[in-house]
């Protein structure tokens, strides 16, 4: 990847774009890692787009009357009709709002940023969007639909969301579940630092073979390096409990247990059927856009 294809993938650079469609658009047209072969490629239904032509491939793709004008190898690129439903779960409890001192944004800030690109990538390719987010006290609940008029829509929906009280309740959880579409792909956006025993009843579905499910847990570094510093004051973020300690003293126990309950939470998901990936936020959005781009293609 070229150093102008990570500076657009910097989360740093992202997060000042208020727009979630111009970001989304910037992100991946911008990006040209993956995005060939997230295009199912063959005489589909429908001409997408035009793309260069890559040295060895049939010649069959080549538009000869643009070549002709330009002097230039181009290749044509269709896209099928999939008949795909991308639902967006994005976490929106007060613990999202969490933004470690040298971060470049919440956590909540990364997650909606990538739920825009993958909106994105997901229109582009005929796919339906929808969105299940929230917290709650305010669940939102946007059934999936077509067209890029429906995906602004819910990109500006989206962005007026702002990350404050609890989890989405169980009963919420359980109507999402009866109201999935089938041949749906489900990506969730959490932290998953709440309700660990609740995720393989949330993720019952995931076991269903018309569904596939990719869980992305989003951190903060200083959620699992604690800061160098004389003393913490740590703050339940989604009730009033709070602690004062010693980085020092609690370090080594609070890196354990936190290792144990992500390994813990990773296979309770994959035992749920649903993929785990874990992203930082002060990480470039390439390998999560990668992970939903290699769901895509075998979807």
């Amino acid at each position: 990847m070229q150093e102008s294809e990570i500076s657009l993938l910097d989360p740093a650079r992202l997060s000042r774009i208020d727009d979630l469609s111009l970001l989304a658009r910037l992100v991946v047209r911008g990006s040209r890692s993956g995005m060939h072969r997230s295009i199912r490629q063959g005489r589909g239904n429908e001409f997408f787009q035009y793309r260069s032509y890559e040295p060895g491939e049939d010649l069959k793709n080549v538009d000869w009357r643009v070549f002709a004008k330009r002097d230039e190898l181009v290749a044509k690129t269709y896209q099928e009709d999939t008949n795909v439903n991308l639902l967006l779960v994005l976490d929106g409890s007060a613990s999202m709002a969490f933004s470690g001192t040298d971060s470049p944004c919440s956590k909540f800030r990364y997650a909606q940023m990538l739920a825009a690109c993958f909106g994105y990538l997901a229109q582009r390719q005929g796919d339906r969007v929808g969105l299940f987010g929230g917290s709650e006290d305010s669940v939102e609940w946007i059934r999936p639909q077509g067209g890029r008029a429906a995906l602004n829509r819910l990109l500006v929906q989206m962005g007026s969301m702002k990350p404050a009280g609890r989890d989405i309740g169980r009963a919420s959880w359980e109507r999402f579940n009866a109201v999935i579409p089938h041949e749906s792909i489900v990506v969730v956006l959490s932290d998953f630092l709440d309700g660990e025993e609740e995720w393989a009843n949330r993720l019952r579905f995931a076991k269903s073979r018309r569904y596939e499910c990719l869980c992305l847990q989003t951190l903060d570094r200083e959620e699992l390096v604690l800061p160098d510093s004389d003393a913490l004051r740590f703050v339940e973020m989604e009730g009033d409990g709070e602690l004062s300690a010693s980085p020092e003293l609690i370090r080594f126990d609070y890196s354990a247990k936190m290792n144990n309950y992500q390994e813990s939470l990773q296979k309770t998901i994959i035992q749920a059927g649903a993929e785990f990936e874990f992203l930082q936020t002060d990480l470039d959005l390439g390998h999560a856009l990668r992970s939903f781009l290699g769901m895509r293609v075998h979807s």
